[in-house]
């Protein structure tokens, strides 16, 4: 019972890289509800759960998130009976809090690291030992979401439409935030319940019956809008840069700015001659062709500090529309779905889409477009083939992450009227094409929707290294009920 893994079966010594990397937690729950419905018109639901888990404090692993919704069924109320189109109206609000324990496992409790230490001499001799890695925080406890939801459920004609619209307000507490400690401690950082984030937005759905008969027509639509700030940060920290797995930070968490939000030099357009020598502000040594930088600090120069919020990675917008369609034993159906407002920040892009890059390696068409000289500067956009400086962080990489994509067309047919009911209840055949068709303007990478990270554990930011493409599928299916 002692043997807990066997990595192998190799020597596990504690040091070097023979150590076990299994890790173990615990998490227990206690859940009530209760229903009440009074008439049929006034409607209650109110929950509340307790949940403890090992990842937190001794004192603080604890945490209960209550839940209470109100519904007024209106239709039921003696002045709209009679109101023939409406079918069914419901007003309703909840308020809700939940938890987060999605963190390490041991984040609360001190554990240990391998480390090296020279004891001097003339050998220089290394030991490698074992000593603790981070700061022990007994106080470590559960992130809590807080949700306000409003919303009005409508269905008219008989329900051939029916109408669903929420706003919500969600606000995130006591989020973990990596704050420095003083480093005579011997550490950089301590986790701590800190950090606080506001999200707002509302929610519409639309589902119609738009033909019956020999041929239907469902359709569904929805629309979601949602907008998200940065509330608070640890103490003394206006902004946080989120370090990237390249040079300079391109993204930050700052309060009153959406999360993650997209911090570069900002392009404007492609230095001229003229611009030299009027003195314009250049990054290195630059030469007319090169792109022109706006110098957003007006020291004369173009470097880091000329960074700005140029854009944020969240969508404004989301939306989804599906049509079926139905006639003697066929049905057709597809869905549309996109998003719009957002930009994406493409280190992928860097390589294949960059300012000044070489003649020598491979670029996409639009490199066309470059500036070649002072008679033909191009689009003015695109810098010239080879440049003469680095590769500061600068909004050419920046790209809309507005896309639509028909996520799947699918066509079928009932077989099951040809089949006799002793050998099948249900038999269907169908094709289905997924991802054929769509439009989006993200030259820098291959998904404008990716999802991937800076390679930071302590900050997932919205940044694509080079994201897969979605595979486009045709299926060809059957389903048989019996």
């Amino acid at each position: 019972n002692q043997v807990t893994t066997l990595n192998a079966a190799t020597n596990i010594s504690g040091t070097g890289s023979n150590y076990t990397t299994e890790t173990q937690s615990v998490l227990i729950s206690y859940f009530g509800r209760l229903n009440y419905s009074y008439d049929g018109k006034y409607l209650l639901s109110a929950s509340v759960r307790t949940d403890g888990s090992s990842r937190f404090g001794a004192d603080t692993r604890y945490g209960t998130f209550p839940a209470v919704s109100l519904g007024w069924r209106i239709s039921q109320e003696n002045f709209l009976k009679n109101v023939t189109p409406i079918t069914d109206l419901k007003l309703r609000a909840s308020l809700g809090y939940a938890g987060n324990n999605s963190i390490g496992d041991y984040s609360s409790i001190p554990t240990l690291g391998i480390y090296n230490y020279s004891f001097g001499g003339n050998a220089g001799v290394l030991a490698t030992g074992q000593a603790p890695n981070k700061v022990a925080n007994s106080l470590l406890k559960w992130e809590k979401n807080r949700t306000f939801d409003y919303g009005i459920d409508l269905s008219l004609f008989n329900s051939r439409i029916y109408i669903s619209a929420d706003y919500y307000t969600k606000t995130s507490k006591d989020l973990l935030l990596n704050t420095p400690v003083p480093t005579a401690s011997g550490f950089g950082n301590n986790l701590v319940n800190i950090g606080e984030v506001q999200n707002q937005g509302w929610e519409l759905a639309l589902n119609t019956r738009n033909l019956e008969g020999a041929l239907s027509w469902t359709n569904s639509f929805n629309l979601s809008h949602n907008e998200n700030k940065v509330v608070h940060l640890a103490p003394g920290d206006a902004r946080i840069e989120v370090a990237a797995s390249t040079d300079t930070p391109h993204s930050i968490l700052q309060v009153g700015l959406p999360m993650y939000s997209i911090f570069v030099v900002r392009q404007d357009g492609i230095l001229s001659q003229a611009d030299i020598d009027g003195g314009a502000a250049r990054y290195g040594s630059e030469t007319a062709g090169d792109p022109k930088y706006v110098d957003a600090n007006g020291d004369g120069k173009i470097d880091a500090n000329d960074r700005q919020v140029v854009a944020q990675p969240n969508p404004k917008y989301t939306w989804g529309i599906t049509n079926t369609f139905r006639y003697k034993g066929f049905d057709f159906s597809f869905m549309v779905q996109g998003q719009n407002g957002g930009a994406i920040y493409s280190l992928l892009g860097r390589a294949i889409d960059r300012t000044s890059v070489s003649y020598l390696e491979n670029a996409l068409g639009r490199e066309r477009d470059r500036w070649y000289s002072a008679d033909n500067p191009g689009d003015g956009i695109k810098g010239k083939a080879t440049g003469s400086f680095g590769f500061i962080k600068n909004t050419d990489w920046l790209y809309s992450s507005d896309y639509y994509r028909v996520r799947f067309i699918t066509l079928g047919y009932d077989l099951g009227r040809l089949v006799p009911k002793k050998i099948a209840q249900g038999v269907r055949v169908y094709v289905t094409g997924e991802n054929l068709f769509g439009r989006d303007s993200y030259y820098g990478g291959l998904n404008p929707d990716a999802v991937n990270t800076s390679n930071n554990s302590t900050y997932v930011s919205g940044v694509d290294y080079g994201g897969l493409p979605l595979s486009k599928n045709l299926i060809l299916g059957l389903n048989l009920t019996f």
